[in-house]
């Protein structure tokens, strides 16, 4: 039985690898040597497609492969490049946009790249609904619609927005939020400070700030702190909640609604001007406690 057992599951490996690939039914190679001479900053427009970059010296260039259910359509599949001014803009993009691709049934065709860049220019990412990895590159801004974006060992300052795709960093000199609509965004590792715009339905996660935090508006998001060196501010939060653990300096909440707001682990004061009929929890708070009446 144990023998019948073992060759059962060595006739299902290749199944089980097969089915853990991408599609690429059809492919065909994708190269283009980056014209970087004279740029300050490249521009990567992603939209539906997959790229991973790695910042660094040497040659810059992008290399992979056009993928389709149906050969017809790889030589629509163009990665292109021009100069903007100081910018060098690079585009992944599908030419026949009436066709309806990446819907995750039979009908595919998109471009899967890898590809190195300077890491002394700023990296900004378009990117719609397709897959993207940055790392190392000397600074970076990232414009996310409803896809994924992963940032690693940023030098600099990580400015981004972002729809209902999710955002991973893990380490950067700052980070400038603009906004986050119903995505998440998850941040480790911040060498400066932190500053957020507005979060609609979205989460918000920081662990490991070494400057302070400030975060002006929160919809029905939730917004979790952790290990904060600085301050924390928040403007103003609604039904979502938010909670700060380990912060060396203060916190101040101006406004809370219907959520809840909770705060350990404090080195310096606690203070909340105005609630709602949210809930204000905390302790360990070694500096002065500023709450309204009834909290």
């Amino acid at each position: 039985m144990i023998r019948k057992l073992v060759v059962a599951s060595l006739l299902l490996l290749p199944l089980t690898a097969l089915a853990d690939e991408p599609q690429c039914r059809f492919n065909a190679p994708r190269d283009l040597k980056l014209d970087v001479a004279g740029a300050k900053a490249v521009v990567f427009e992603v939209n539906q497609h997959d790229l991973v970059l790695q910042a660094g010296p040497g040659a810059a260039q992008l290399s992979g492969r056009a993928c389709a259910s149906n050969a017809d359509w790889l030589s629509q599949l163009t990665v292109t490049q021009k100069k903007v001014g100081d910018k060098l803009v690079v585009q992944l993009q599908r030419e026949n946009q009436g066709l309806n691709w990446n819907t995750g049934g039979s009908n595919y065709a998109y471009l899967d790249l890898r590809g190195t860049i300077p890491d002394n220019v700023l990296v900004q990412m378009k990117v719609g609904s397709g897959d993207a990895s940055v790392t190392g590159a000397h600074s970076l801004s990232a414009d996310v619609g409803s896809g994924d974006i992963k940032l690693r060992d940023i030098k600099g300052l990580v400015t981004a927005a972002i729809g209902s795709g999710d955002v991973e960093l893990d380490g950067a000199g700052a980070l400038n939020l603009l906004s986050i609509g119903s995505g998440d965004f998850t941040a480790r590792n911040l060498r400066g400070n932190a500053t957020v715009g507005t979060i609609g339905s979205g989460d918000l996660t920081l662990d490991g700030v070494a400057g302070n935090v400030d975060i002006k508006t929160v919809g029905s998001g939730d917004v979790d702190l952790r290990q904060v060196k600085g301050n924390v501010s928040l403007g103003n939060i609604g039904s979502g909640d938010f909670e700060a653990r380990a912060v060396g300096g203060s916190v101040k909440v101006e406004r809370h609604g219907s959520g809840d707001v909770t705060v350990r682990d404090v080195g310096g004061d606690l203070t909340v001007a105005n609630s709602g009929s949210g809930d204000i929890n905390h302790s360990d708070v070694r500096g002065k406690l500023q709450l309204p009446r009834g909290k």
